[in-house]
C-alpha cells in the first residue's frame, strides 16, 4: 500500500510509471512530475480508466474514499465524477495566472471563465461535459454581440481542458478548435488622423496643461512605440545617452528593441527629468507611488483635446508608417524593423542580423524633424 511519504518521494522519469495502492487504486507519475490517481475497470465489456484528480490536490485518503464511492456507484449502475468544472477551473487558474505578467490580463482570464463559463458548467463533473455544452457557452457569448470575447472564452476553455489532460484529470476532451463554431471577429483598426491633420493634432497636444502627459504624447509620437512599451519606460533603459533599449519581456515579439533617440527625443527626456528624474519610471504616475501613468492616461489626454474616435496612441504608429513609407525615402525593411514588426519572410529575417541600426538612426532623426516642424 502507498503512503504519503512514498508518493512525495516518487520522482519523475522519462516515461510515465505506476505506483500501486490497494483495491486496484494506483497513481501514475508523469514525466512532468504530475501525479494522477487512476483506477482500471470494465464497463460494457470494455476496459475503462477512471481518474480521481492529481496528488496532492486529491490526497491519499481522499483518493481511497473516491474509489470506494465510485465502486458503489458502479454497483448501482451510475458513475460519479471526482472533480467539477469549477474545481478544475480553480486549479487551472492557479497554474495559468502565474504565467501572465500583466495584471489586467489575469483579471480578464478569470472574469471570462467566471462570468461566461461557470454559470453553465460550474457544478458539472468535468468528465461529463460534452461538446454541445461548450458550444452553447461560446455561442451564448457571441449572441451578446461580443464576438472577440466569445473567441477568448473558447480559447480559455480549450486551455483549461488541456490542463485537465496534462494533470491526469481527463484522458480526452471536447474543447479542441472550439472557435470554429463562431463568427470571425471584425478587425477594428486603431483610429488615426490623416497625414494632413498632423499639424492640428500636434498644435492641440501642446495645449495640454499636465506636463508629463503632454511630453509623453510628443515622445510616443516621435518614437512610435506601443503604449505599454512607453508607459513602463525606465530611466535605466537609456544607454550611451543615445539609445533606448526596451527589454524583450515588454515587446510584442519578445525580442529586445532599440530605439535611437533623436535630439528632439533627448530634449523631451531632459524636460521630463525635472518631473520624474527621481523615480524609476520616466512616465511616473502623479497619483500612485512607484507606478507609471495609467493605460488610459494618454488616451484621455487625446480625448480632452477633441480627438475621441479620431486618433489613439497606437495611431502614432500608423501615422509614422504612412509618412515614412510615402515621403522619407528609407527602405521598407528599415521602417518595419524600427516599428518592431515581425519579419514575415524567414529567410530575409535570417539575413537582417545587423538590424540596419545606422539607417534607423537617420530614420528617427528624419521623423523627429518631420514632427518637430509642427511644434512651437
Amino acid at each position: 500500500m502507498l503512503t504519503n511519504k512514498k508518493i512525495d518521494g516518487a520522482k519523475p522519469k522519462d516515461k510515465p510509471y505506476k505506483l500501486a495502492d490497494a483495491h486496484g487504486l494506483f497513481i501514475v507519475v508523469l514525466p512532468s512530475g504530475t501525479k494522477s490517481w487512476r483506477y482500471l475497470y470494465k464497463s460494457g465489456g470494455k476496459n475503462q480508466t477512471k481518474t480521481f484528480g492529481q496528488y496532492p490536490i486529491v490526497g491519499l485518503s481522499d483518493a481511497r474514499k473516491l474509489l470506494s464511492d465510485f465502486k458503489e456507484q458502479l454497483v448501482l449502475g451510475t458513475d460519479k465524477a471526482s472533480l467539477t468544472f469549477d474545481e478544475v477551473k480553480k486549479a487551472f487558474l492557479e497554474h495559468k495566472l502565474k504565467t501572465l505578467k500583466n495584471d489586467k490580463h489575469k483579471v480578464q482570464v478569470t472574469n471570462r471563465l467566471d462570468y461566461y463559463a461557470s454559470p453553465h458548467l460550474g457544478k458539472m463533473p468535468i468528465d461529463t461535459i460534452k461538446r454541445a455544452d461548450l458550444v452553447k457557452v461560446v455561442k451564448d457569448v457571441q449572441a451578446l454581440e461580443i464576438i472577440e470575447t466569445a473567441h477568448r472564452v473558447a480559447m480559455h476553455l480549450r486551455q483549461l481542458f488541456d490542463y485537465a489532460i496534462d494533470e491526469g484529470i481527463l484522458e480526452v476532451h471536447p474543447a479542441n478548435n472550439l472557435s470554429r463554431v463562431l463568427e470571425t471577429p471584425i478587425v477594428k483598426n486603431m483610429a488615426c488622423i490623416p497625414v494632413e491633420g498632423a499639424k492640428d493634432l500636434f498644435e492641440a497636444i501642446q495645449t495640454i496643461n499636465e506636463s508629463v502627459n503632454r511630453l509623453a504624447l510628443i515622445f510616443v509620437a516621435i518614437t512610435f512605440v506601443r503604449s505599454s512599451e512607453l508607459r513602463f519606460m525606465k530611466w535605466d533603459e537609456i544607454r550611451d545617452e543615445r539609445f533606448w533599449v526596451i527589454p524583450a519581456e515588454r515587446m510584442k515579439m519578445k525580442k529586445p528593441h532599440v530605439v535611437p533617440l533623436s535630439d528632439l527625443a533627448l530634449s523631451i527626456l531632459k524636460q521630463l527629468e525635472v518631473h520624474t528624474g527621481d523615480y524609476e519610471y520616466v512616465f511616473q504616475s502623479p497619483i500612485l507611488k512607484n507606478k507609471p501613468i495609467s493605460e488610459n492616461a494618454l488616451l484621455d489626454a487625446l480625448y480632452g483635446i477633441g480627438y475621441r474616435h479620431k486618433h489613439t496612441v497606437h495611431g502614432f504608429r500608423a501615422l509614422a508608417s504612412t509618412v515614412l513609407n510615402e515621403q522619407s525615402g528609407f527602405r521598407h525593411d528599415v521602417i518595419e524593423r524600427q516599428l518592431a514588426h515581425g519579419e514575415s519572410d524567414a529567410i530575409r529575417a535570417a539575413y537582417n542580423r545587423a538590424e540596419y541600426l545606422d539607417e534607423r538612426i537617420k530614420l528617427m532623426d528624419w521623423w523627429s524633424a518631420w514632427v518637430g516642424a509642427f511644434l512651437k
